[in-house]
């Protein structure tokens, strides 16, 4: 099979590599779409070759089973959380893979999902029903579930407001979810491209962020269309880690609203603890998703027909993994999906 390793300093290789036999508890995946993700191009940009297949965002049919199986069979099609637990900790008693004391990473601890078939384990696969395609697996497995974490831990109502700073693939994931939920969104980018990708799904109002005034028109959202709501927006993810987002969030929040840190960013002090007594606002950390929150998710996804096709600007093969990569790093797209096995 065909699959992409990250060799350091922004070059990569497609090499040949043996398909994978699935051991006790783990299923052969042939792996459909699976999605760069933004912690790929951490990886990716560093100096450190790799010694396995990078990704770690897959969709796809079961191909092969283990010993011990105890639900999946062969023809299944399934999406695969990132983080695959030890099963036996108490992290992953409480369905919290992502604090497994026995790590676990796709892509990094073991194969990823950048070739044509990787190995899963089974309580890590969560089923595609007829209605979910494989691109949506693929957004499931990491960025469709982080958004759908951050809805989560910020238990909005459905009659609210909820502002996304940042639209790349998070940030485009988060607006879906937000829209299938009931909310009313906004979205801010400095990016033209990015913006134009938002078009596509379903937002309320898209801000440019490098030329408009994002304080006034943010907190307009919020009031409503009738205007009288209340100054500013009752929720905000912030995905960009853009220190210049960042000292927005407070500023178009309104008093006692949430706001949920979802972007990996620098280590720039941009909050002032007073903002936060003044406003009254909720600071909620969000890292990734729960593994029950992603069985969901794919149940939301089955009932109100939310898709994260719209964030898709681009769907490649492995053999376009250079261009892939160095499109995802621009900044000027959506989401960038590989299809190992041609086009869906």
């Amino acid at each position: 099979m065909r699959g992409i390793i990250f060799t350091g300093n922004r070059t990569l290789e497609v090499r040949d590599f043996p398909i994978p036999e699935p051991g006790p508890g783990e299923v052969l995946l042939k792996v459909m779409a699976s999605g760069i993700c933004g912690s790929d191009l951490h990886v990716w940009r560093g100096t450190q070759a790799m010694s396995h297949i990078a990704g770690h965002e897959p969709s796809g049919i079961v191909a092969a089973v283990g010993p011990g199986m105890l639900r999946l069979k062969v023809g299944d099609r399934v999406t695969v959380h990132h983080h695959q637990g030890c099963g036996v900790c108490p992290a992953c008693a409480g369905g919290e893979v992502v604090l497994c004391t026995n790590k676990l990473l796709s892509g990094v601890q073991t194969g990823g999902s950048f070739a044509e078939y990787c190995l899963a384990r089974e309580r890590a696969c969560v089923p595609l029903t007829d209605s979910l395609s494989f691109i949506d697996g693929a957004f499931m497995a990491c960025v469709g579930g982080t958004a759908y974490g951050a809805y989560k831990r910020m238990e909005p109502w459905p009659w609210q407001s909820v502002a996304i700073f940042g639209l790349g693939p998070v940030g485009l994931s988060c607006a879906l979810v937000g829209k299938a939920l009931g909310l009313r969104v906004v979205g801010m980018d400095i990016f033209e491209a990015r913006r134009a990708a938002a078009a596509n799904c379903g937002l309320d109002l898209i801000v440019d962020g490098a030329q408009e005034d994002v304080v006034a028109q943010i907190r307009a959202f919020g009031r409503g269309p009738e205007g009288w709501w209340g100054d500013g927006v009752d929720n905000l993810i912030e995905t960009s880690g853009a220190t210049a987002a960042r000292e927005l969030m407070i500023p178009v929040i309104r008093r006692e609203g949430k706001i949920v840190i979802v972007g990996v960013g620098g280590s720039d002090k941009v909050i002032n603890p007073s903002q936060i007594h003044g406003s009254a606002c909720h600071l909620i950390g969000s890292v990734v998703y729960k593994l029950d929150w992603m069985w969901e998710l794919a149940r939301l996804m089955a009932t109100s027909g939310l898709t994260f096709e719209p964030a898709v600007t681009h769907r490649m093969s492995l053999e376009q993994a250079e261009e892939a990569f160095a499109l995802a790093d621009s900044g000027q797209c959506g989401k960038v999906v590989f299809l190992p096995h041609g086009p869906l």
